[in-house]
């Protein structure tokens, strides 16, 4: 068996339009699973918006959820996690050790809503970190004007409040996270083979897709482990394959295309 853990915005959803497009993408997971395969999403998206945008569609795909015991969501970067019970119900967990403080994500809220609402709004959904995300079909060029002011009060706030030593702000094309210091796609790692470990499987190699830089630290992690890992980038190639220790292959087509190409020849 292998494992396959996927990055979810820009590898199985679109982009732009934040959902999936390319279904054929979910039913070849689909497929993984009904053939043994171990398949894990790692995001920084909640547990409520994958469920809503990804797994109810595949989902549909899957006849027997006794598959579904080698399946895990990592979401929030590590914060939040989800698995299937043997019944196959949907079982969320929490790090209630790294959530952010309800004072400081009230402040934030009420910074967004009074001086940024034409442009951003507060992600509701996240259980352990702060999201800010861009309003669908606003300007990226003017967001990112508006971003720059706006980080720099997200760190006079965390000045202020005494909290720049265990969090850290992580802005990106269309959001901005605050988040503690020890999330990222590398930590939400950790989960993902704590549960491979707890369910007792043994997967010959480790396949993990990306888009973004931040999406590297996920095979650097399996490296570091001693495990065999290859990277599949589906986003811009702006580096070199032989910058890093593990094998890394780049998609022809980019983003969910690059990714259902790649599972196509799978």
């Amino acid at each position: 068996m292998n494992a396959y853990i996927f990055d979810v915005d820009g590898v199985i959803t679109n982009p732009a339009l934040k959902r999936v497009e390319r279904l054929e993408i979910l039913q070849r997971i689909a497929m993984l699973l009904a053939h043994g395969d171990f398949i894990a999403l790692n995001t920084g998206r909640s547990l409520s918006w994958i469920n809503e945008r990804v797994i109810e569609s595949l989902l549909g795909y899957i006849n027997d959820k006794a598959i579904l015991r080698n399946f895990i969501v990592v979401g929030e970067k590590g914060g939040t996690w989800a698995n299937f019970t043997t019944h196959g119900n949907f079982e969320n967990h929490k790090d209630d050790s790294i959530s952010t403080p309800s004072e400081l994500q009230n402040r934030i809220k009420d910074l967004i809503n009074n001086s940024y609402s034409e442009s951003m709004f507060y992600d509701d959904t996240k259980e352990t970190m702060i999201s800010t995300e861009m309003i669908d079909g606003y300007s990226i060029t003017e967001y990112a004007k508006l971003q720059e002011k706006l980080v720099t009060q997200m760190s006079e706030l965390l000045n202020e409040m005494n909290l720049n030593q265990t969090l850290k702000i992580d802005p990106t094309v269309i959001a901005t996270d605050i988040e503690n210091k020890t999330v990222g796609k590398d930590f939400a790692i950790g989960r993902i083979l704590e549960y491979i470990k707890t369910m007792g499987l043994n997967p010959s190699k480790y396949i993990t897709f990306g888009d973004s830089k931040s999406d590297i630290p996920m095979a650097e992690k399996l490296y570091e482990q001693k495990l065999p890992v290859e990277l599949i980038y589906v986003g811009e190639n702006t580096f070199e394959q032989n910058t890093f220790s593990f094998p890394i292959k780049f998609t022809q087509e980019k983003f969910d295309k690059g990714t259902l190409e790649y599972l196509k020849q799978e």
